[in-house]
């Protein structure tokens, strides 16, 4: 009888010297934060000019629960196409920030969470205003064009996951010619197109989407410069508020 007593206070003991280690363990458990992508990535404003985006709200965030242990978005890089992002992981691009070299692979290994926000230029590059209206008109080949998009887009995940073993989160993208009134119709059929697909690809692999089409869509106070592409940080906020939705948080 009293082995079994002494056994049973053994387990009771083991069970709260755990529950007391996992509870301190989450409590001081911080998060490593890796934005990749494009300019939306980076935070280019609707006046050409690298400002507050959505990947530094998530700073914010994370760091108002004393969450942050570390974050950057220099591998975020106006201009990229998704070839640009897949060359930085390749060559294991490496940035300075605080002082310090910071390796592109290691950065993505020691991760929490990683956003990622590319494919948009790629888009742009198929959907030329030179030659838009046979792109629009010729809507069954121009959806193949987002489909080898989005088939670059696949590998990149694929890729980053190779380095990046916890969270991954991909935005999808909006209308960048909201106020081309006689295009609108049908470009919103292609992003919708390439949002609904890039979430079934998200989902085959495992990772986050967020598409953040319907909170930009035809919203000026988001987009105030009319011959710009990038919204402002009342835009980046809104998109910041659909991307913490997902956030595991220790």
């Amino acid at each position: 009888m009293k082995k079994h007593i002494k056994l049973i206070v053994f387990l009771l003991a083991l069970l709260l010297v755990f529950i007391t280690y996992n509870s301190f363990s989450k409590e001081n458990q911080k998060i490593n934060y890796i934005a990749l992508g494009d300019s939306i990535a980076e935070g280019m404003n609707s006046y050409s000019v690298v400002d507050y985006g959505y990947t530094d709200y998530i700073k914010d965030y994370l760091e108002d629960k004393e969450l942050l242990s570390f974050y950057t978005k220099k591998y975020a890089v106006s201009g990229y196409k998704i070839r640009d992002l897949v060359n930085d992981i390749e060559d294991n691009k490496v940035v300075e920030q605080d002082d310090k070299k910071i390796y592109l692979k290691e950065a993505l290994r020691e991760s929490d969470l990683v956003t990622l926000t590319i494919g948009a230029n790629d888009f742009l590059e198929m959907l030329s205003l030179d030659n838009i209206d046979e792109t629009i008109s010729n809507t069954k080949n121009t959806k193949k064009e987002i489909d080898k998009i989005l088939e670059k887009e696949k590998d990149t995940i694929i890729l980053i996951k190779k380095f990046a073993k916890r969270q991954i989160i991909v935005t999808g993208y909006f209308n960048p010619f909201p106020r081309l009134a006689k295009y609108k119709k049908n470009i919103d059929e292609l992003v919708k197109y390439y949002n609904n697909n890039l979430n079934e690809l998200c989902d085959e692999l495992e990772v986050d989407f967020v598409d953040i089409f319907e909170i930009l869509d035809s919203n000026e106070k988001a987009f105030p410069n009319p011959l710009n592409i990038h919204p402002n940080k009342y835009g980046y906020e809104l998109i910041y508020k659909e991307v913490a939705k997902k956030i595991e948080l220790p």
